[in-house]
């Protein structure tokens, strides 16, 4: 058996060995240079977080000052001093002004101490699936140069011209681009999917909060109490900050994926410590609990908006995946062609140097 016979042997099984590994891999390398891009747009958003939140922190202790400072200079001084209706709605817009400016300011930094959470914690698990990632596209890596070379070591010299071979190779290339594009793209529709499911947990804690503040705002119709009252807007404060979850979930995924449509608007009123506790009667509670009834229903309605884009967003991933697989055969049958092209020049230059045997025939593998 001639050395060219020998090395046509071992290359058709190397080559297979290879062509396997590369198969195994192929999603690694333009799947790590989203990951890298990834990373650095988080990085990006927890430097941008942070300088938000000491700005917040600020505003909101400058708030809290007022509101305290109020409070605690005028309360007493108002029950035993100040008289007439005038004189106690005065007082009463003053100190909700006060009280509103500085739930807002604390509602904010809670929300952005959160987002701030969150995104620590998608840049851990982004972080870590790089190291996976930069494994496997360094095995790729390998594997192309690797076949690379057992090709360049094949037809390099005097060999006859292969018909077809310098087209598949650009066929290959091409599809190796393609193939690209989809991983990415379904890269992409999965990573928006997965926020818009962070979305929804958020409006169903949401919801689930404002379930509560309606139990508890009928109770305090019938004479709750001022710890109901407490109960009722404590259940409003986690309602509101989880809507603020699920919208700034529900941006990050229509930054990702424009497509995805924004949610209508949610509105909660979280009612004033002074009018509705300090001045508690039945029609400020039957006022309260409207408002409440009119955010559960847009609330549900979101809700359900929440889940039609769910539905949409798990259509593009199903097609962008058909898609990625498609791109991936593609790609397959033309490495597969290729080698079908080389495998016959390897039988024809045998041939034409009459070497007896000839190699083992071309198998295409599944």
């Amino acid at each position: 058996m001639s050395q060219l016979d020998s090395t046509l042997r071992e290359a058709a099984d190397k080559n297979g060995e290879l062509l396997a590994e590369l198969r195994q891999t192929d999603y690694a390398p333009s799947s790590l240079k989203q990951n890298k891009s990834y990373i650095s747009d988080l990085k990006a958003q927890i430097a941008n977080t942070d300088k938000e939140l000491a700005r917040l922190h600020s505003i909101t202790e400058d708030e809290r000052k007022d509101h305290v400072k109020y409070r605690d200079s005028n309360v007493k001084r108002y029950m035993y001093k100040m008289g007439g209706s005038k004189g106690k709605d005065k007082f009463a817009s003053k100190a909700e002004k006060e009280e509103k400016e500085f739930l807002e300011a604390w509602q904010q930094e809670r929300s952005a101490k959160e987002s701030r959470e969150e995104l620590g914690q998608a840049l851990q698990k982004a972080e870590s699936d790089k190291t996976s990632l930069e494994s496997d596209t360094a095995r790729h890596d390998k594997a192309q140069k690797e076949l690379d070379s057992l090709y360049n070591s094949i037809f390099s010299g005097p060999t006859p011209e292969l018909p077809g071979e310098d087209q598949m190779e650009e066929n290959v290339k091409k599809s190796r681009e393609f193939f690209d594009q989809c991983n990415a793209q379904l890269d992409t529709e999965k990573k928006a999917l997965e926020i818009l499911g962070h979305a929804d947990q958020s409006l169903k804690r949401a919801y689930s909060d404002i379930q509560a503040a309606l139990r508890r705002s009928g109770r305090d119709m019938f004479g709750g109490g001022t710890f109901t009252d407490m109960m009722e807007r404590d259940a409003l404060a986690n309602a509101q900050n989880n809507v603020h979850g699920a919208t700034r979930h529900l941006n990050e995924a229509r930054r990702i994926q424009p497509a995805i449509k924004p949610l209508s608007d949610i509105t909660i009123d979280q009612g004033h410590f002074f009018s509705d506790i300090m001045f508690d009667n039945i029609f400020t509670d039957m006022a309260q609990h409207e408002r409440i009834q009119k955010s559960e229903m847009e609330m549900r309605n979101a809700g359900q908006q929440l889940e039609a884009q769910a539905l949409e967003q798990k259509n593009r991933c199903a097609e962008a995946d058909k898609r990625k697989q498609q791109a991936g055969s593609d790609l397959e049958s033309a490495r597969l062609e290729l080698q079908r092209i080389r495998a016959e020049a390897f039988e024809r230059v045998a041939g034409d140097r009459g070497m007896g045997e000839a190699p083992p025939q071309y198998q295409a593998t599944a």
